[in-house]
């Protein structure tokens, strides 16, 4: 995404929601970190980084199961992949 994009890209939010740019800025900093902090918090979680508990408190059960779900099937993929 370029710059050009990324601005008509805020115009737009800040005309549909009749906010100002500050409120529509804050708001995306907010929901950028929350983004980035959830999948930083999943990436420590796979990494043995932060407990199960840590996660689930952070992420909810359905989130985590999710994301064992994926892990597991990961794991499974490779395992196939490497059977003769």
């Amino acid at each position: 995404m370029n710059d050009t994009q990324l601005t008509q890209q805020l115009a737009f939010v800040i005309a549909q929601r009749h906010q100002d740019e500050a409120t529509v800025l804050g708001q995306a900093v907010r929901e950028g970190i929350q983004s980035l902090y959830r999948e930083t918090l999943i990436e420590a979680y796979l990494l043995g980084q932060v407990t199960r508990e840590t996660a689930l408190k952070e992420l909810g059960s359905e989130q985590l199961e999710a994301v064992d779900y994926q892990r597991d099937a990961f794991k499974r993929d490779i395992a196939w992949g490497l059977h003769d």
